[in-house]
């Protein structure tokens, strides 16, 4: 892994990347300057064992989540039959007895974040670990569809194992610059003629590709996923419209285009699709259900929601009014009640800081697996308290929001924000990003390896400057990457 600072610049490419979807690209620093999102010239290249142990250290990392994820289910009274018996309105669950409670979220949404993280694996649901007294009720079968995530890695190339920093698990961005704008530039400038070039697979595994003599064809994400879905809910249609939803009061456009993207991969897939906002997701009292609501003057009226892509966090859905109907109409399949993607277990199981302890806690003496990770704990355990360089971030947290790093008992940096206070954090051992030399000064790089659909997919790179570069922030830059390009 090294950076190369002098890489072909391509004439007019802030035209072609507007043209390909980086309508996104002028960030305001905090000085009130501007500056180019996307670095046009310099670049990351990677050997190809590197780029093997990224994509290993990924599918790791991913099957530890899940078992992740299954031990946090247990920890809620709503899993037992008991539990569930008590009913929706119930409350059951404390900071004692409930890790969701724990963490801070709402009650009303527990049994839904189980039933969505067991949902396509029947037996699981309905006969949970073979034990008489977490046996589950008898199920519809269903299914909650999830896409994507992102991983975001610390990693300084051949001889370093790749860390884990956290996971973007439910309304992950730069996706456009990721699977789109770095593949053209790779291709456009020619810099490597490597048999991979770049580890980029993002595009084709959401839409799939057909078969080739001596090759298997893959389905793709989006075509796999709404089958699974259909086998659940055989009133669908073959082709179920998809609705993409995003907020409005996100004015730089990076929501909207990483929306359109994957609302145009799935189009690509052959789906009906259509974009809307978060504001004309509604609730129509009579039918019991979630739907559309078209804008004033547009011709067509209500229309019922089946599926939804939703660039939304939960953690934001589920504390706002209207938020336990949206949740009651997803109890039962049988109602025909709106499916959600990515399904809120996204982020109350994977997509929050909680999940770092929790991993750590279960893997981190496991010599295999425990070494892509970093010791974690809630900031109010013992074992926090004896660390003395440590990040601490919020449970509920974006884009480094109230993240401070502390080196040897002294803040180095910090970046107050609203997140965090609910109090809630971790703590997470020290480990300051790869130091590169550039002529902006120390630049430090974060790995964002992308799944999709539970597969390693691709990478994409951001790098910030100086001390205040090693939380990554909205201000850091997207810096494209190649596989062994010999520059």
């Amino acid at each position: 892994m090294r950076r190369v600072p002098y890489g072909p610049v391509r004439d007019g490419w802030q035209l072609t990347n507007f043209s390909l979807g980086l309508t996104y690209n002028d960030t305001e620093l905090p000085d009130g300057t501007m500056t180019s999102y996307w670095r046009e010239g310099p670049y990351y290249d990677f050997t190809a064992a590197e780029i093997e142990e990224l994509e290993t250290a990924t599918a790791t990392l991913y099957a530890m989540c899940i078992e992740a994820g299954d031990w946090m289910v247990r920890q809620c009274p709503r899993l037992t039959v008991e539990g569930r018996k008590q009913g929706f309105f119930a409350s059951i669950c404390n900071d004692e007895t409930c890790f969701l409670a724990r963490i801070g979220i709402p009650e009303y949404t527990h049994e839904q974040i189980i039933r969505t993280w067991f949902d396509g694996d029947a037996e699981t649901w309905t006969h949970y670990d073979k034990d008489p007294d977490m046996r589950l009720p008898m199920q519809t079968p269903d299914y909650s569809p999830s896409v994507y995530g992102r991983f975001d890695l610390w990693y300084n190339g051949a001889g370093s194992t790749p860390r884990l920093l956290e996971f973007n698990a439910q309304t992950p961005t730069s996706l456009v610059e990721a699977a789109v704008i770095q593949w053209h530039w790779m291709d456009q400038t020619g810099v490597t003629q490597h048999e991979w070039r770049q580890w980029n697979s993002i595009h084709e595994r959401l839409v799939g590709w057909e078969a080739t003599p001596g090759e298997p064809g893959d389905p793709g994400a989006w075509r796999r996923n709404i089958n699974k879905l259909r086998e659940a809910r055989t009133w669908l249609p073959e082709k179920p419209k998809i609705f993409f939803a995003y907020e409005t009061s996100e004015t730089s456009g990076e929501d909207r285009m990483n929306v359109a993207y994957l609302m145009a991969t799935a189009e690509e897939a052959g789906y009906p699709v259509e974009l809307i906002a978060m504001s004309q997701i509604g609730w129509d009292v009579a039918g019991d259900r979630v739907v559309f609501v078209p804008a004033p003057g547009q011709e067509h009226k209500a229309e019922p929601i089946d599926v939804i892509f939703m660039l939304y966090p939960w953690e934001w859905f589920w504390h706002e009014e209207g938020g336990k109907a949206f949740f009651r109409n997803m109890a039962d399949p049988e109602k025909r009640g709106t499916v959600w993607i990515e399904p809120p277990y996204k982020a109350a199981l994977l997509g929050n800081k909680a999940l770092l302890p929790v991993l750590w806690n279960l893997f981190g003496d496991d010599p295999e697996r425990g070494k892509y990770l970093l010791p974690a704990y809630f900031a109010e355990s013992s074992k926090a308290a004896k660390l003395t360089s440590f990040a601490k971030k919020p449970v509920w947290g974006r884009e480094g929001g109230s993240v401070t790093l502390v080196r040897d008992g002294v803040p180095i940096t910090t970046n107050p924000s609203e997140y965090g206070a609910d109090g809630r954090y971790i703590v997470q051992e020290l480990c300051e990003l790869p130091s590169f030399d550039g002529l902006e000064g120390t630049l430090h790089p974060v790995i964002g390896s992308w799944l999709i659909d539970g597969e390693p997919a691709g990478m994409g790179i951001r790098e910030g400057i100086g001390t205040e570069g090693l939380v990554t922030g909205n201000t850091c830059n997207f810096v494209p990457h190649t596989i062994e390009s010999g520059a």
